[in-house]
């Protein structure tokens, strides 16, 4: 057997309002992965479109994926070599961290021969990372819907027609998940429990039909985005932004992930789309790097090397 494995995995946005840890969007933004298994000692042998002070906490990131995949699926540690070739931006709410885990936990799968259920493997990068939105939608693509019921993974997914394009702007601020999540209430009011429950059962009917026009109005939610944008001074534009990118012809935008990425869902005019969106944030002072991004309904690939 081989041992030396390539897995391509597309970036994801999370979330979408009101489908917070629970819906979430694979795009066409890639990180590559190779692994290959080695004797002794695992490494980063190369880390492409990394800043070199974040190498030892991504090899932090994989050498904890790999732990965990050994202590649940019952195979007797490896060592491996890492290369990344990494094109998804670090803490910018494309998941990042995601795609890491899912490569080590899906590489050594393979290389190792363990056999492990996709479900399980899609679970454990889950756990690893605090939610299921992410991995499951960088690991199956389209969009995902997806949860850890009674200790099993469940997720519905449909495809997403190239006719919707995602305008991703993210300003220069890094926001980290772990930190952007202790700002929330232990309470929620039970009417804005209500109202985010509604807007995010009909925006999942809607993309499961394939219904965007009705999507308006159905990324709002009172759970997360309104606490995030009070509490974290590089989300403080996020309600101009998303006003602005509606306003511009979107039928939607909405804080990816923890952010700062701020994305908008159009059908036409994405170019005007993201200039009202990067003019919002200017007046606030910042500037923002524009993605235009499709969809990616394929999600997690690999190839022996």
């Amino acid at each position: 057997m081989t041992n030396s494995i390539r897995l391509t995995i597309p970036a994801s946005s999370g979330n979408l309002g009101p489908g917070f840890d629970t819906m979430g969007i694979a795009v066409n933004l890639h990180n590559t992965f190779e692994l290959s298994l080695r004797d002794s000692d695992t490494t980063l042998d190369h880390a492409e479109g990394i800043d070199p002070s974040l190498h030892e906490l991504c090899l932090e990131v994989a050498k904890t994926a790999a732990q965990y995949f050994f202590e649940q699926s019952g195979v007797s540690s490896s060592h491996f070599s890492l290369r990344v070739f990494n094109r998804i931006p670090i803490a910018r709410g494309l998941a990042s961290s995601a795609t890491f885990r899912l490569a080590v936990l899906e590489g050594l799968n393979q290389l190792t021969g363990a056999g492990v259920p996709h479900r399980d493997i899609v679970k454990w990068a889950s756990e690893l990372e605090g939610c299921t939105d992410n991995a499951a939608a960088c690991y199956y693509g389209g969009m995902t819907a997806s949860g850890i019921i009674q200790d099993r993974l469940v997720y519905y997914r449909c495809e997403i027609p190239e006719t919707v394009d995602f305008v991703a702007v993210s300003p220069n601020s890094a926001v980290e998940t772990d930190k952007a999540r202790g700002i929330f209430a232990r309470e929620l009011p039970r009417k804005d429990a209500i109202f985010t429950l509604n807007h995010g059962i009909l925006l999942a009917m809607a993309f499961a039909q394939g219904d965007y026009e009705g999507m308006r109005g159905l990324f709002e939610d009172k759970i997360h985005q309104p606490q995030r944008q009070a509490h974290i001074p590089a989300l403080q534009p996020l309600f101009d932004v998303i006003t602005a990118a509606e306003t511009a012809g979107a039928v939607g935008a909405y804080l990816s992930g923890s952010g700062s990425t701020m994305m908008a869902v159009t059908l036409r005019n994405k170019e005007a789309v993201a200039q009202a969106m990067t003019q919002a944030l200017a007046q606030r002072g910042m500037q923002a790097e524009i993605r235009y991004l499709k969809a990616d309904n394929r999600g997690l690939t690999w190839e022996w090397v």
